[in-house]
């Protein structure tokens, strides 16, 4: 068993919950808000290709047959140990691959606006984090307040500007 299915089953029997989450574009402030633990989900590894195909079509991108082939697998342990997987309409790939997913783990997926430039766009992914809110609650139990949040924007800041920092000393 690897260090982080322990720490995952560890952090599970003190009571957080864990959400998945495929794509950045997903508010992770959010999540913390709710007192949630968040996870990146998306594999790059090739042997999980396999079990993906058995489902989902050859002619998808293998990020999508990966990440697929790992929930499937049980081989991912963010996957494995999530209470819900948030995911977003991104591509008709994920669309699919989240269909299927949907029959074994609990999802909750957010549609993105088709453009940025559209009128109402911005108060489209709005009515779309209010919905995701509202699900949070509702599945952890809780109540999000305005607090928690400003809280979790706060910490999720500083890792913003840590990892640009951090990534400033790679160039070197």
């Amino acid at each position: 068993m690897s260090d982080m299915n322990a720490l995952l089953r560890q952090a599970k029997e003190n009571g957080h919950k864990i959400v998945g989450m495929y794509c950045a574009y997903g508010p992770k402030e959010l999540v913390l808000a709710a007192g949630a633990l968040c996870f990146s989900l998306c594999s790059t590894k090739e042997e999980a290709i396999a079990a993906g195909e058995k489902d989902l079509p050859r002619n998808f991108c293998p990020l999508i047959k990966a990440s697929y082939g790992l929930a499937v697998t049980d081989q991912c342990p963010y996957f494995l140990h999530a209470d819900l997987i948030l995911g977003e309409t991104t591509c008709d790939g994920k669309k699919k691959m989240f269909e299927l997913m949907s029959r074994f783990k609990k999802l909750h997926i957010m549609r993105l606006p088709t453009s940025y430039e559209e009128e109402d766009a911005k108060e489209y992914w709005l009515s779309e984090v209010k919905r995701l809110k509202i699900v949070l609650e509702r599945e952890f139990e809780t109540v999000i307040t305005d607090e928690a949040l400003r809280e979790a924007i706060v910490l999720l800041n500083k890792e913003r500007r840590l990892m640009q920092k951090f990534s400033e000393y790679l160039k070197l």
